[in-house]
């Protein structure tokens, strides 16, 4: 009978979770105990889980205390906790853990979260710390991420990685190239809350991609009413604006944002190819080129949070992008023979305009199980790209030796249409309190279709006629069926161990109108993760990881339809590429002060059937070009001479070894370089102060890119409380910016020099508002009152 009785009070349930108070960061593995407040015995312990969340369940009512710690941090102790039959549940909110000034570990603890935060295979750019998101886009705001590379069309990579892939809250996007351009031309910075760099990932991520590029979006992350609006304009003529809002309660946060951009560029190019014949030089081709271009685009963005109980979540995120591109480019076109007299001219005007779409549902279920028996979490990406281009082409050749001049017009019409669902289910489970368990099965289901139709005009009918050699569809199937298991583990003494693996079943095929469809065999791989780290002296960490990884083919590199726009660059993909691995390992180490930190990187990577493009005369196209072999070392700083006052720069070095048959000679051997440097600070007044300046020079397999250099330059004033801001802006002060590669083919050698219009001077005006209800702050007043060692908020 008095057993019935228990179980009938054992009913209370305790929820909380924990944070770190400088950064906002959730502090996963602290220890919680639970005490009786009468006589301070221990009831039970637990330790925080994914997300810094802690619960005990089936307590007898009673009064209780709790204790919170973990290295690093001052303990937080919260005293009278009634749990009744009046009041059976309670949730503490969230409790924010004070670091303890003496004990640094991967980050100088400042007054805020630091702009950048370096961990073992993990580089943080907290997106929302920076004043020159302010009015931007996410393609901006890259171009100042440590590590990342971004071209001169907007596309980034992180540095040294041959595959990058752009993830959106820790999902693979999957655009299609072009597409992703698109929208990161278009997605506003404020709408991002930090921008992660993932040079080891583990296993739970898909293993395609030398590296992975996280972009977090912004929740709610204050109670009540939230948001922000914003409008620039520039000397180009470029002009955006954006507006972020939030509403969040105690279990429930919405938030959407939208974003327009309309951008204007214009470009210049230059390519001066030299051929050989018997080692001596045969003729020249000097082309030069004229590109004027608009670029509208509309991105709207929305998010649910939902705690539907202290044990279930859901969330829900779902995004609409509309782009439209178009303008006129100009081409001329000329042949010289050996003594650099022109034997003939080709004159092209093309004009082109691009709509496209993309729509994105992304949605997550996760199910906290009871007696601490972990968390399983559910969850699916569903999207649909579409993309609409239409160019025409008036080209006139004049062949001097004749006198001959023949007139050709074109047109291109190229319908792309990218549909995927992935679908993943993963269990995280503590084994104990310093180690854990997880494992999960993902799928993902992948079509590309591809359809172009190109006419051209008889002058002598005046009708066009379907050019059916150039006329073709392509549809592209990718399925990838894959499981993983990962086991980490921490110790007291600061070591930390991570070991996965991960196995893929990829089967893909294609069709094509001509030539005929062509089978492909699935393929099964498996994949290794592990990194091994260790913090020690309180102010040092160094880290060891290896894995493998996979380049799959993607749609843009396998398309075979013939792009012959530009005679002298007659582009078409490869069907029969194979994948490219790689092996890489890392060696970090990680050094801080009070007022510095310093972490170098050491890494070597070892890839075959590596895909790259490749140039052979008139003829572009992708190929699996051989192996290549890549020592790199990347340093990260930063100094803070005072709280106001912090000095950024990075520095990077590789040394790449290719071997190849599409090159003058087999083995090349290229260096890549890449620097970054700027200030933060605050002044007076409410005033701020931020630069960045970068410069990269990289090699690859066929030549190199010189030398190219961006910089970046922003000082923005508050008021009314720091409501409102205004921020002018400068970027390329000294020079547009430009990019020149060198190309070395079998028989010829080229230099391509670009210009890319980019000088601009901004005006940004943006206003902030939070609104908080009478009852929250109420129970805010409450909730602290009643731990005066540690600020409590939800």
């Amino acid at each position: 009978m008095l057993s019935a009785t228990r179980s009938l009070a054992d009913n209370g349930l305790l929820t909380g979770k924990v944070i770190d108070n400088k950064t906002g960061e959730v502090v996963d593995f602290a220890a919680v105990a639970l005490f009786k407040q009468s006589d301070g015995s221990v009831v039970k312990s637990y330790q925080t889980e994914n997300g810094g969340k802690f619960q005990f369940s089936n307590l007898p009512f009673d009064t209780y205390k709790i204790k919170i710690s973990f290295v690093g941090y001052t303990s937080a102790i919260i005293e009278n906790i009634v749990l009744s039959k009046q009041h059976p549940t309670k949730n503490l909110g969230t409790i924010k853990l004070k670091p303890d000034a003496n004990v640094l570990n991967e980050v100088v603890v400042t007054d805020t979260k630091p702009v950048v935060q370096f961990g073992t295979d993990t580089i943080t750019y907290n997106v929302s710390q920076s004043l020159m998101a302010e009015g931007s886009t996410a393609s901006d705001v890259m171009r100042n991420v440590p590590m990342v590379d971004v071209d001169i069309d907007g596309k980034p990579t992180i540095a040294g990685k041959r595959n990058t892939r752009i993830f959106m809250d820790g999902k693979p996007s999957d655009y299609t190239a072009a597409t992703l351009t698109d929208l990161l031309n278009v997605l506003p910075a404020d709408a991002i809350e930090k921008i992660e760099v993932i040079t080891n990932p583990d296993v739970q991520y898909a293993a395609d991609g030398d590296g992975i590029i996280n972009i977090t979006l912004k929740k709610g992350y204050k109670i009540g009413l939230n948001g922000s609006v914003a409008l620039t304009g520039g000397t180009l003529g470029t002009y955006n604006g954006s507006a972020y809002i939030a509403y969040r309660t105690d279990s429930l946060s919405i938030s959407s944002s939208y974003g327009y951009i309309n951008r204007p560029t214009t470009s210049d190019g230059v390519v001066n190819t030299t051929y050989y014949k018997n080692d001596a030089i045969s003729s020249y081709r000097n082309q030069y080129s004229t590109n004027d271009n608009g670029n509208k685009g509309h991105n709207l963005r929305g998010n649910m949070d939902w705690d539907i109980t202290p044990n279930q979540n859901v969330r829900v995120a779902a995004n609409v992008n509309f782009r439209n591109t178009g303008g006129d480019s100009y081409l001329d076109d000329h042949s010289l023979d050996i003594k650099s007299v022109e034997t003939k001219l080709i004159q092209q005007n093309n004009s082109n305009v691009n709509d496209g779409s993309s729509y994105n549902l992304d949605a997550d279920y996760s199910l906290k199980l009871k007696n601490n028996k972990g968390t399983l979490k559910a969850g699916m990406v569903g999207f649909y790209n579409n993309n609409d281009r239409d160019r025409n082409l008036a080209r006139e050749i004049l062949t001097h030796s004749n006198g001959l001049l023949v007139k050709t017009r074109q047109y291109y019409n190229n319908v792309a249409a990218n549909t995927g669902l992935d679908l993943n289910l993963n269990y995280y489970r503590p084994v104990t309190k310093l180690s854990s368990l997880s494992m999960g099965f993902q799928s993902s289901f992948h079509k590309n279709d591809n359809d172009q139709f190109v006419t051209g005009y008889n002058f002598d009918t005046l009708q066009d006629t379907v050019n059916s050699n150039l006329t073709n569809r392509f549809i592209y199937y990718e399925n990838i069926y894959a499981v993983y298991a990962s086991y980490s583990l921490r110790t007291k003494k600061r070591w930390s161990f991570r070991a996965g693996g991960r196995t893929e079943l990829t089967d893909a095929s294609f069709e094509q109108d001509k030539p005929a469809t062509a089978s492909m065999k699935p393929y099964i791989n498996f994949f290794p993760n592990i990194s091994l780290g260790k913090s020690f002296r309180k102010r040092y960490n160094v880290g060891i990881s290896y894995s493998m990884r996979i380049a799959r083919p993607r749609d843009y590199a396998l398309n075979p339809l013939v792009d012959s726009s530009n005679t002298a660059n007659i582009f078409y993909g490869n069907p029969a590429l194979k994948p490219s691995y790689t092996h890489q390992v890392e060696l970090s180490f990680g050094a801080f002060g009070q007022k510095w930190s310093f972490t170098p990187r050491l890494s070597y990577a070892n890839s075959g059937h590596i895909i790259e493009r490749i140039r052979m005369d008139t003829v572009s196209t992708y190929e699996n070009v051989g192996s290549s072999n890549t020592y790199a070392l990347n340093m990260f700083g930063n100094y803070r001479p005072t709280k106001k006052i912090t000095f950024t720069g990075s520095f990077g070095v590789s040394r790449t070894t290719y071997e190849s048959t599409f090159n003058l000679s087999k083995n090349t051997v290229g260096y890549s370089y890449r620097a970054s440097v700027g200030p933060s600070i605050q002044f007076p007044k409410r005033i701020a102060f931020e630069g960045n300046v970068n410069y990269y020079n990289r090699a690859s397999v066929q030549g190199r890119s010189k030398g190219s250099v961006s910089a970046s330059f922003g000082a923005r004033k508050g008021f009314l409380d720091n409501k409102l801001f205004v921020r002018v802006m400068s970027v390329d002060p000294f020079a547009q910016r430009r990019n020149i590669q060198f190309v070395e083919g079998i028989n010829y050698t080229q230099e391509r020099n670009s210009k890319l219009a980019t000088r601009n001077y901004q005006l940004t005006v943006s206003y902030r508002f939070t609104k908080v209800g009478r009852n929250t702050v109420n129970k805010q007043k409450k909730d602290s009152s009643k731990a005066p060692e540690t600020p409590i908020s939800e």
